[in-house]
């Protein structure tokens, strides 16, 4: 046995070595039970976990997944009141990792895996359309999921803002109409509205364009029955269409019609098409029933189509928790996302803000901030960022790679007022002075505030496991408001591999 072996086991005897394990279960419904602890006065309860989340944050092969990451999901599956959605980043490990977990927990039966090659089928608009198919509501799906596609874009310039809100005033104007004429909603009908739509005053008159889609289809909805919403919606997607759109510029309009059909086409081809625009025999709901889905369509594999399909059930997952009118022993919901900046878009921080009375939560393990703020975009995508994650409760650091990341960990942990102590050694002022050896010496004493854990304990010693270092990954964790049984509102870990 090494050092660091014997190390490991004298950490496990001591209690600050985490090594997952099958344990009793916590009672339904009871949300102080613990699921795990940190140490033998620290647990980490249901409740904790609803209050905030968890956020794992490390560099590149810090062990955050192997370790913290693996102990966190396994209790969370060990808890049987408990469903989630979980978006899986990483090619077949994921899949494997997630098979394993639920194996150990007995409850294999409650993993239901989304891919291209199952038979799951998740017809996104039609969820929308189901709970209440406003007009707003479906916009608001369709411009959410999108922003996954916007995310990738590394062309965008400082007038961005302006073309997504008017790609997203255009999708508004053609769910409404589209709504009223056939009473549903689909990606394949909003791609032909869009593009049969008028592009001239003149063309408005024409026997040829009357004949088409969107001509059919604004005249179907001006003799639907409409609620006084309805008819005021219809009456602006009239002026849109008829009078806006035709008088625009062919280079304003062709930039707004590229975006939005951008977004539709990828509902519209491939994989995406078959899962997300056909049937549906899975959704959210079934997560109210202590199911788990894995959306087993990394973006690293599937690129565009992966973050697209994520995107849409991690936001129709959002939008059911939040419906919800929870009760104490209602299971609890939890939107795993490993890689999490790959799947984040600018609902996220209004639903970690809310989830916690609906009983939901998310778990996001990143490698840094930087990694958000790129996701996101702009300035205003960095302070989404900010608001997301001052939303978590608990957030474990491991071996971090760049000082933003660690000046906002050491953030975290605070600062103490301490006492700083220096002095100087004045000349000497005579000779006999010079032969003795006396010297002036004066000492300064002042006080300041310090960070009690400097950014360098964050990126400096911490093991990121393996065989050398005893299959064991040091972590920092941090809690917001709340002391630990030592006093401070962080712990310093070590977590088992095995």
């Amino acid at each position: 046995m090494d050092e660091n072996q014997i190390m490991a086991a004298c950490l496990a005897a001591c209690g600050l070595l985490w090594v997952v394990g099958r344990r009793r279960q916590p009672r339904k419904g009871n949300l102080d039970a613990p699921l795990f602890r940190w140490t033998k006065k620290d647990p980490f309860t249901v409740r904790d976990l609803i209050n905030g989340g968890v956020c794992i944050v490390g560099r590149v092969g810090s062990g955050k997944t192997s370790s913290s990451g693996r102990i966190v999901a396994q209790s969370i599956v060990n808890y049987r009141n408990s469903g989630g959605l979980i978006c899986a980043a990483k090619p077949g490990e994921d899949v494997a990792l997630w098979r394993k977990i639920f194996a150990q927990a007995g409850r294999s039966k409650d993993l239901l895996i989304f891919e291209p090659d199952g038979k799951l089928r998740f017809n996104f608009l039609a969820e929308a359309l189901r709970h209440g198919g406003h007009t707003r509501e479906i916009t608001k799906c369709i411009t959410t999921i999108g922003e996954t596609l916007r995310s990738s874009d590394h062309r965008r310039g400082e007038n961005a803002d302006f073309w997504e809100r008017e790609q997203e005033r255009m999708i508004y104007n053609a769910v409404g109409p589209v709504k009223l004429a056939t009473g549903a909603v689909n990606a394949p009908d909003l791609q032909e509205f869009i593009v049969t739509a008028a592009e001239n005053p003149a063309q408005l008159s024409e026997p040829a364009w009357k004949s088409k889609f969107h001509c059919q289809c604004m005249e179907a909805a001006c003799h639907a029955r409409k609620s006084k919403f309805d008819a005021h919606d219809y009456q602006l997607a009239s002026d849109y269409w008829f009078a806006e759109v035709p008088a625009m510029s062919d280079r304003t309009r062709s930039s707004i019609t590229t975006g939005v059909l951008g977004i539709l086409h990828t509902f519209n081809t491939g994989l995406v098409r078959e899962l997300v625009s056909t049937t549906t025999n899975v959704s959210p709901d079934d997560l109210l029933r202590r199911k788990w889905i894995l959306v087993n369509m990394p973006p690293a594999a599937y690129g565009d189509m992966g973050s697209f399909v994520n995107a849409g059930w991690k936001y129709l997952t959002q939008k059911a928790i939040l419906r919800r009118h929870a009760r104490p022993k209602d299971p609890i919901h939890v939107i795993w996302c490993d890689e999490a900046a790959q799947f984040t878009n600018s609902h996220d921080q209004y639903f970690v803000s809310q989830c916690r009375s609906h009983l939901g939560c998310l778990v996001y393990l990143c490698q840094s901030l930087h990694s958000f703020h790129a996701a996101l975009g702009g300035g205003e995508g960095r302070h989404q960022a900010q608001a997301l994650l001052a939303n978590f409760g608990h957030r474990i650091f491991h071996a971090l790679g760049d000082m933003e990341t660690a000046m906002w960990a050491s953030g975290l942990v605070g600062q103490r007022l301490e006492t700083l102590i220096g002095g100087s050694m004045q000349p000497t002022t005579d000779i006999w002075d010079e032969i003795m050896s006396y010297g002036h010496f004066t000492s300064t004493f002042n006080t300041q505030y310090q960070p009690i854990l400097q950014t360098n304990e964050f990126m400096n010693g911490l093991r990121t496991g393996g065989r050398k270092a005893g299959y064991v990954c040091d972590g920092i964790v941090v809690r917001s408001g709340e002391r630990f049984s030592n006093g401070e509102n962080w712990l310093r870990m070590a977590f088992s591999q095995r």
